[in-house]
């Protein structure tokens, strides 16, 4: 007999059941009461054995942590607007290393192009913004702030800078308060 056949879908909650189990809607209350309990119980320990054998990375709390950073109210949000490894170009595949990624963020009126580069333990970074421009740049990782500078025509570059997630706050040098650009936290 298939086992769609013998499944049927809870009246409570819309969950599955195999025939022979009784549904949640048959039980009274004490029952009930005390299948949320079992159910809180497991998840409960199912945590902390998540927790335990696998936990979550402290860089990767830290990092969550300072993706708040960019809250700031003179810094406009740059949105991703290209990445290599998700916007196939099948010419570029074929020609391009598969060391080098091709990040661009757009805000406003202006774009930050990104070449990462990778080696086994950390990245190199070249960058420019568009339209050319001095500016102060902070390459935010989920532990360090790098600060470059860009030059007149807008180039910048660092390394190593360590693989993790990674921001950029741009601030133009003939501009005033209020013109900062904050990328998005991608993962290098």
């Amino acid at each position: 007999m298939p086992l769609l056949s013998l499944m049927r879908v809870s009246k409570y909650d819309g969950r599955a059941t195999v025939h022979g189990d009784r549904d949640e809607s048959e039980l009274d209350e004490s029952e009930l009461d005390e299948s949320e309990l079992h159910e809180s119980e497991l998840e409960k320990e199912l945590r902390r054995a998540a927790a335990h054998f696998d936990p979550v990375p402290r860089e990767l709390l830290q990092a969550a942590a300072n993706a708040f950073d960019w809250r700031a109210i003179d810094a406009e949000l740059a949105e991703l607007v290209f990445d290599s490894l998700v916007d196939h170009d099948e010419l570029a595949l074929v020609r391009g290393p598969l060391d080098r990624r091709l990040l661009s963020f757009h805000a406003g009126g202006m774009t930050i192009d990104l070449e990462v580069t990778s080696t086994s333990t950390s990245c190199g970074l070249v960058g420019q913004l568009v339209p050319p421009q001095q500016a102060s740049v902070e390459i935010r990782t989920g532990t360090d702030v790098i600060t470059v500078e860009a030059d007149e025509l807008g180039r910048f570059s660092a390394g190593p800078v360590p693989k993790g997630p990674l921001s950029l706050r741009c601030a133009a040098a003939r501009a005033g308060p209020g013109t900062a650009v904050v990328t998005e936290w991608v993962p290098i």
